[in-house]
C-alpha cells in the first residue's frame, strides 16, 4: 500500500511542472508512439514502481505553454486595471495640488490685505486719532 506522498503528482497544477510529488526531478521526453510521433512531453525521472506504474506525471509541453500564456495574460490584464487605477488616483492627486495651490494663493491675498491694513493704521493714521484696544 502506498502512501500519498509516494505518489508521483505534479506540485504545480498549471505551466511547467519542475519537481515531482515524489520530490524526483522533471524532464521532457519526445514521444516515440505512432499517435503522438516527436510530441514533448514532462514526465517524473524517478525509477519508484509507483511513479513510473501509475504515471501520475504525464503533461504534454503544449499544454504547459498554453497554461503559461494564460497566466501571463491573466497578468497583463491585472497590471492594466492596475495601472488604470494609479492613472485614476494621479488625476485626483493633481486635483488636489490645484486646489492647495489656489488656496495658498488665497491665504497670501489676505494676509497681503492685511499687512496693508496694518501698516496703514500704523502709519497713516491722524496724529490725534488713538487706537483703543478693548474697553
Amino acid at each position: 500500500m502506498s502512501t500519498s506522498s509516494e505518489q508521483c503528482i505534479v506540485c504545480v497544477d498549471r505551466g511547467f511542472p519542475s519537481k515531482c510529488m515524489c520530490g524526483s526531478e522533471v524532464t521532457i521526453y519526445t514521444s516515440k508512439t505512432q499517435e503522438n510521433p516527436g510530441r514533448p512531453f514532462f514526465r517524473c525521472i524517478t525509477k519508484r514502481k509507483v511513479c513510473l506504474n501509475l504515471g501520475h506525471l504525464f503533461k504534454w509541453v503544449e499544454d504547459s505553454v498554453y497554461e503559461e500564456v494564460e497566466d501571463v495574460k491573466t497578468v497583463v490584464v491585472e497590471l492594466k486595471d492596475t495601472i488604470k487605477e494609479l492613472e485614476e488616483n494621479v488625476m485626483c492627486n493633481k486635483k488636489e495640488i490645484q486646489n492647495g495651490k489656489l488656496l495658498i494663493r488665497l491665504c497670501f491675498v489676505c494676509l497681503f490685505l492685511m499687512f496693508i491694513a496694518v501698516v496703514y493704521l500704523m502709519i497713516g493714521k491722524p496724529k490725534d486719532m488713538n487706537i483703543v484696544l478693548g474697553y
